[in-house]
């Protein structure tokens, strides 16, 4: 018998042996522990090259590579440059290294010779990449022209670049494969760049567009068949990345599939829009600098999202469509209205219900009007006869969808002020087939009225009251309370 058994193989804690730990992952395919590592941050799949002399290669199995050199953002000046030289480095060590590429993200806040930006795109190229998406500040934006053999890559299925650099598109572009471009602060350099990029796309389903401008841009042109997604921002004016030399331009959308559509923008001199038969939601913001002269384009965007079934219309784009001249379309298919009127007013919102007979839920997302401190409004405006234009005067004939349609109404950061209650009264009034009407009110609300907390629950209680015995024209409407005690800032929306 032996007296000395062999020593146990495994951890101790104290005098108490654990189990033995077993190395699963090590012994799993080799296949199956690159996908395990191209779900890590590339830094982290090549860290694990020191665990042993089998992992030394695993890492080079990843088909997704992930950069990010935010880390720079927090390091001494004097050390930054030989960061970025090695961070470049990394990045051109690993390329040479990987086996398969489908993924690449690049995420830099420095800014990076042009050189390295194309020799990487370059590299990746080679490897028949399928997912790009390159966030990368150049030193000289006005010189950074990407690859050409960027712009015929047949197997590119997701395109993200940005940004603050030129964007030269050839004039031959074929991205067969290409169902989603998101372009971020992306400068272009004629008229008929954006035209040229989207007729290479022949399958794109999603298009983003925020901040895209140029010197000798005037025209942006969208036009692609199949897209059904549609995102373009402009909210800075005369924004060329420290210029003002941005011209007037026009936008035309010709986009026969599209079911979304959310265009935040300055007013175009020209929106032409046209072919919109299957829109589902769109979202409209136009900026608060709105030139009378404009009234033309508003009207012919809103024509052109006529068919829409869902309509936002943020704050600035109801006062401009408040100063149009020519009368609104025919919205057959609206049946969801959500208003972010504000400050600027209700005289055109009978006109809007007139035009939108299938209208079933209608929400008011600011409330009568938006909070504003009572500290900086001036009380000389009251006496100047501004304040009028807050007030709705109702339409002497009911619309139909109050009629016919109408089945809920929700007044967000609902006040209780005289304003509030009017409107409230004609809703329930003249809504013969409604079911809800939802108040949501902000606990917060009554510091913008000096309110004691005891003083805004007596007014909320007042409300209440008053909200209850009003006359209804609907058998079966409900009244619901919502309350909130913090201000969450969040919207609210049917869509």
């Amino acid at each position: 018998m032996d007296r000395h058994p062999p020593p146990y193989r495994g951890l101790f804690v104290g005098r108490e042996p654990l189990v033995q730990c077993e190395d699963r992952i090590s012994n799993l395919p080799s296949n199956l522990i690159g996908q395990i590592l191209s779900s890590l941050p590339t830094k982290t799949a090549v860290a694990t090259s020191v665990l042993s002399k089998r992992w030394k290669q695993f890492w080079t199995l990843v088909t997704s590579l992930d950069f990010d050199d935010k880390l720079m953002l927090h390091c001494r000046k004097s050390i930054r440059a030989a960061l970025q030289m090695s961070f470049a480095s990394f990045v051109d060590r690993v390329l040479e290294r990987v086996s398969c590429v489908d993924k690449f993200r690049l995420k830099c806040c420095q800014s990076y010779d042009v050189s390295h930006a194309n020799a990487w795109v370059a590299a990746l190229i080679k490897y028949r990449i399928k997912e790009l998406d390159l966030s990368i500040p150049v030193k000289h934006s006005t010189d950074h022209v990407l690859p050409r053999h960027l712009f015929s890559c047949r197997t590119l299925v997701v395109l993200k670049l940005g940004t603050k650099f030129m964007l030269n598109v050839p004039a031959s572009v074929c991205l067969p494969s290409l169902k989603i471009l998101h372009l971020d602060s992306v400068k272009f350099s004629d008229d008929d760049s954006v035209k040229r990029l989207l007729v290479g796309c022949p399958m794109l389903d999603e298009l983003g567009m925020n901040e895209c401008v140029g010197k000798d841009v005037c025209v942006i042109h969208i036009c692609a068949p199949v897209l059904t997604k549609l995102r373009y921002r402009r909210e800075k004016k005369n924004y060329l990345w420290g210029t003002a030399e941005v011209s007037e331009y026009k936008i035309v959308i010709d986009t026969p599939a599209l079911l979304y559509l959310e265009l935040i923008d300055y007013v175009a001199d020209v929106y032409l829009v046209k072919n919109l038969r299957n829109i589902v939601k769109a979202y409209i913001r136009i900026a608060e600098q709105y030139d009378e002269t404009n009234s033309k384009a508003i009207t012919d965007l809103l024509m052109g999202i006529s068919e829409v079934q869902c309509l936002h219309l943020y704050n600035d784009c109801t006062e401009a469509v408040q100063k149009i001249d020519s009368e609104l379309p025919i919205f057959h298919n609206l049946t969801s209205l959500v208003l972010s009127a504000g400050y600027v007013g209700w005289e055109w919102l009978s006109q809007l219900l007139a035009k939108s007979p299938c209208l079933e839920s209608l929400v008011f997302e600011e409330g009568y009007h938006i909070e504003f401190d009572r500290d900086e409004y001036d009380e000389e405006d009251d006496n100047k006869g501004d304040d009028k234009r807050l007030h709705w005067n109702p339409p002497q004939n009911v619309p139909s969808c109050l009629l016919l349609n109408l089945k809920v109404i929700m007044f967000v950061n609902f006040q209780g002020d005289n304003g509030d209650l009017n409107m409230v009264e004609y809703f329930l009034r003249n809504a013969e087939v409604l079911e809800k009407l939802i108040i949501q009110t902000n606990g917060t609300v009554g510091k913008c009225f000096d309110m004691t907390a005891a003083a805004f629950a007596e007014h909320q209680l007042e409300v209440t009251m008053k909200l209850l015995m009003l006359p209804r024209g609907s058998k079966t409407c409900q009244i619901e309370f919502v309350i909130l005690r913090h201000n969450l800032g969040g919207s609210v929306s049917p869509c």
